[in-house]
């Protein structure tokens, strides 16, 4: 189980700017480092407490200790204390680690590092090599992350600090683990185990017993692992502890893969039996500490045993509640490798500014030397001179224009890298989870369950389909390939023509969809593209609306425009969704009231398209009770093509 090693690995990150003391007592402190805050008027003093106050991130929240860490930090380079500098930075990078945000935590703890480094300070340099070696092993950035284990180590073992080494050991042999390397990975835990037994450390014992106990099942040692895993488990007081509760899952995932085995073949049902009943014991544990990377992989192994077992009910039940936490995880952890991405890019950026600088420093240079040589010769210098400036001109505006089209090229992935991060991924995960489900399990399956997963197969290939279907509408949108030829059609019938193919959308909810438009009423705009409006907007407000309601359409003029509005008695939206709601940055994929899902990409694609017309479109919403789209399209007089 990694989360398991992640939460001792980030215990050890917080040793170094966080006191060990109980929560009360942290609080206390606090509360008293507040008060000598208040009453502090000398620099050096505030910089020192505010750091000190950020620190405890582990208690007050990494938003908070964020505030107090940038406050320390301008104390701090005010009174040019670079120990400070340091501290102050370790724990933004700190609290930006709690948070997940890896662009500025790694940003934050080199500008530590190489403070650290500058000041000799081994203590603190073991700290940050260790907070670095965690965010590129969370990121699957395995050889970097062992870098930086390795050099903490290193220090540990100057430092002769026992207990450093111990923890950084376990960590190392976690990224074998992790990386399937079982024998490396036993050979690290050993090392580790030997260190702790000295020190009695009957935590870190546990924790190292526990890990050897998971490398033997997967190297399919099964009593080994067992005997293992009981002997971590005594070493706890409390049985349900979160460290016991993993012990307990993995000893329910041992006593699963031997029931698969042939050499337990006579013993396959108390395997059976002892696994479910291990299983279920941790979810309920897990389910408890709110542990939801574990409840997702304990509920994959439930519907294993419980297939093999025969119950097929139970085992769909548990197989649809893994898939819907993994899907909620995957979608985090898109979030990450794109910040990430993104992070890697500003780099990649500073890089090229830095390239571009240094031309400029050359041909800099390169005009020295010319003056020079012009300088021999009052004819050459005029011509030369005329030359240069000519040329200058130019590399400017190809310069200029190179910038413009980078910038476009940059914004248009940006777009892309998000649609594919937080959209496209989502169905394909769906989908391949169910195929997975049928290619390991068909001929176990009954017609039924082998109906419910095609039906559920389909519905994910329709909605990956109406996906890219989408995604090729903005990316023919975006480079103009679609035509745009504005006509006067008559709104009422152009509205219910329309809408006709979403009648059996909204016969499915009961929904009522009513119009409300003049029949002398007539709008001037693109067919196609209008048609796709009014079809994007009708069937987003049946989507967020629950059975029985209702979805009325109107159309006035107003002036020199014609105004569109579509309203419906739905759950509406709150002030946040409504700000990210044309945002493609924004998290605008919400679930309908019926399980419909959605991608947020048909009203940006309106929006596209009202744009082309030179008109607009706006949402007027309160949760719980309904929502108004107005759109408003110029008429023919007053619309310049």
């Amino acid at each position: 189980m990694i989360q398991k090693i992640t939460l001792l690995i980030f215990f050890v990150l917080i040793l170094s700017f966080t006191p060990i003391s109980a929560q009360n007592a942290a609080y206390k402190t606090i509360d008293s480092l507040k008060l000598e805050l208040r009453n502090s008027k000398n620099d050096s003093d505030k910089a020192l407490l505010l750091t000190k106050l950020s620190s405890y991130s582990e208690y007050i929240g990494p938003d908070e200790a964020i505030n107090y860490a940038k406050k320390g930090l301008y104390y701090a380079q005010k009174t040019k204390n670079e120990k400070l500098i340091g501290d102050a930075y370790g724990n933004l990078g700190t609290a930006y680690e709690i948070k997940s945000d890896y662009a500025h935590a790694l940003k934050n703890l080199y500008k530590a590092l190489t403070i650290f480094e500058n000041l000799n300070d081994k203590t603190k340099l073991i700290s940050i090599f260790n907070n670095l070696g965690l965010i590129y092993i969370d990121l699957k950035n395995y050889p970097e992350g062992l870098i930086f284990y390795n050099k903490a180590l290193r220090l540990s073992y100057q430092s002769k600090k026992e207990r450093n080494v111990s923890l950084l050991l376990n960590n190392i042999g976690d990224v074998y683990l992790q990386k399937k390397e079982y024998k490396n990975a036993l050979n690290y835990f050993y090392k580790a185990l030997i260190i702790n037994k000295k020190l009695e450390d009957i935590e870190g014992i546990g924790l190292n017993l526990s890990n050897i106990g998971i490398c033997n099942i997967n190297l399919k040692n099964y009593e080994k692992g067992i005997e293992m895993l009981n002997k971590s488990i005594a070493t706890y007081d409390d049985v349900s502890s979160l460290f016991n509760t993993y012990n307990i899952y993995d000893l329910g995932r041992a006593h699963y893969l031997m029931s698969q085995d042939d050499k337990y073949k006579n013993d396959k049902n108390t395997h059976i039996e002892k696994s479910i009943r291990l299983l279920e014991n941790a979810l309920q544990n897990f389910k408890k500490y709110n542990s939801l990377k574990d409840i997702q992989e304990t509920y994959f192994y439930l519907s294993k045993v419980n297939k093999v077992k025969g119950n097929f009910a139970v085992a769909l039940d548990c197989f649809e509640k893994y898939s819907e936490i993994k899907d909620s995880i995957f979608s985090k952890e898109s979030k990450k490798k794109l910040a990430n991405v993104k992070f890697q890019r500003e780099i990649d950026l500073r890089d090229k500014q830095i390239e571009i600088q240094t031309l400029r420093i050359n041909s800099e240079t390169r005009k020295v030397y010319l003056l020079i040589t012009i300088s021999i010769s009052v004819a050459a210098l005029l011509g030369l001179f005329l030359f240069l400036y000519v040329s200058k001109r130019k590399n400017n505006q190809l310069l200029k224009e190179k910038n413009i089209l980078i910038s476009n090229i940059n914004a248009q992935k940006d777009k892309f890298y998000s649609i594919i991060a937080h959209d496209l991924r989502g169905p394909f995960n769906g989908f391949l989870g169910l195929t997975e489900l049928m290619a390991e399990d068909i001929d176990l399956m009954s017609k039924d369950e082998i109906k419910f997963a095609a039906i559920n197969m389909k519905s994910s290939a329709q909605n990956l389909f109406n996906l890219l279907e989408n995604l090729l509408e903005w990316s023919r949108m975006e480079q103009n390939l679609i035509p745009f030829d504005p006509q006067e059609y008559p709104l009422k019938q152009f509205v219910l023509d329309s809408i006709i193919t979403l009648n059996n959308n909204a016969d499915k909810k009961g929904i009522n969809i009513s119009t409300n438009i003049p029949n002398s009423i007539e709008i001037f705009a693109d067919k196609n593209m209008l048609q796709a409006i009014i079809r994007n907007v009708v069937l987003n407000a049946i989507k967020f609306t629950q059975k029985n309601g209702a979805v009325t359409i109107q159309g006035k003029q107003e002036g020199k425009n014609t105004i569109i509005t579509v309203s419906d008695n739905g759950i509406g939206m709150s002030p946040k969704t409504i700000q990210n709601l044309f945002n493609l940055d924004g998290q605008n994929n919400r679930i309908g009231t019926d399980d419909e899902p959605s991608t947020g990409l048909g009203l940006i694609l309106c929006r596209e398209f009202i744009d082309k017309h030179k008109g607009k479109i706006w949402v007027e919403s309160e949760e719980g009770k309904g929502t108004t789209f107005y759109i408003s399209f110029p008429n023919r007089d007053s619309n310049l093509i």
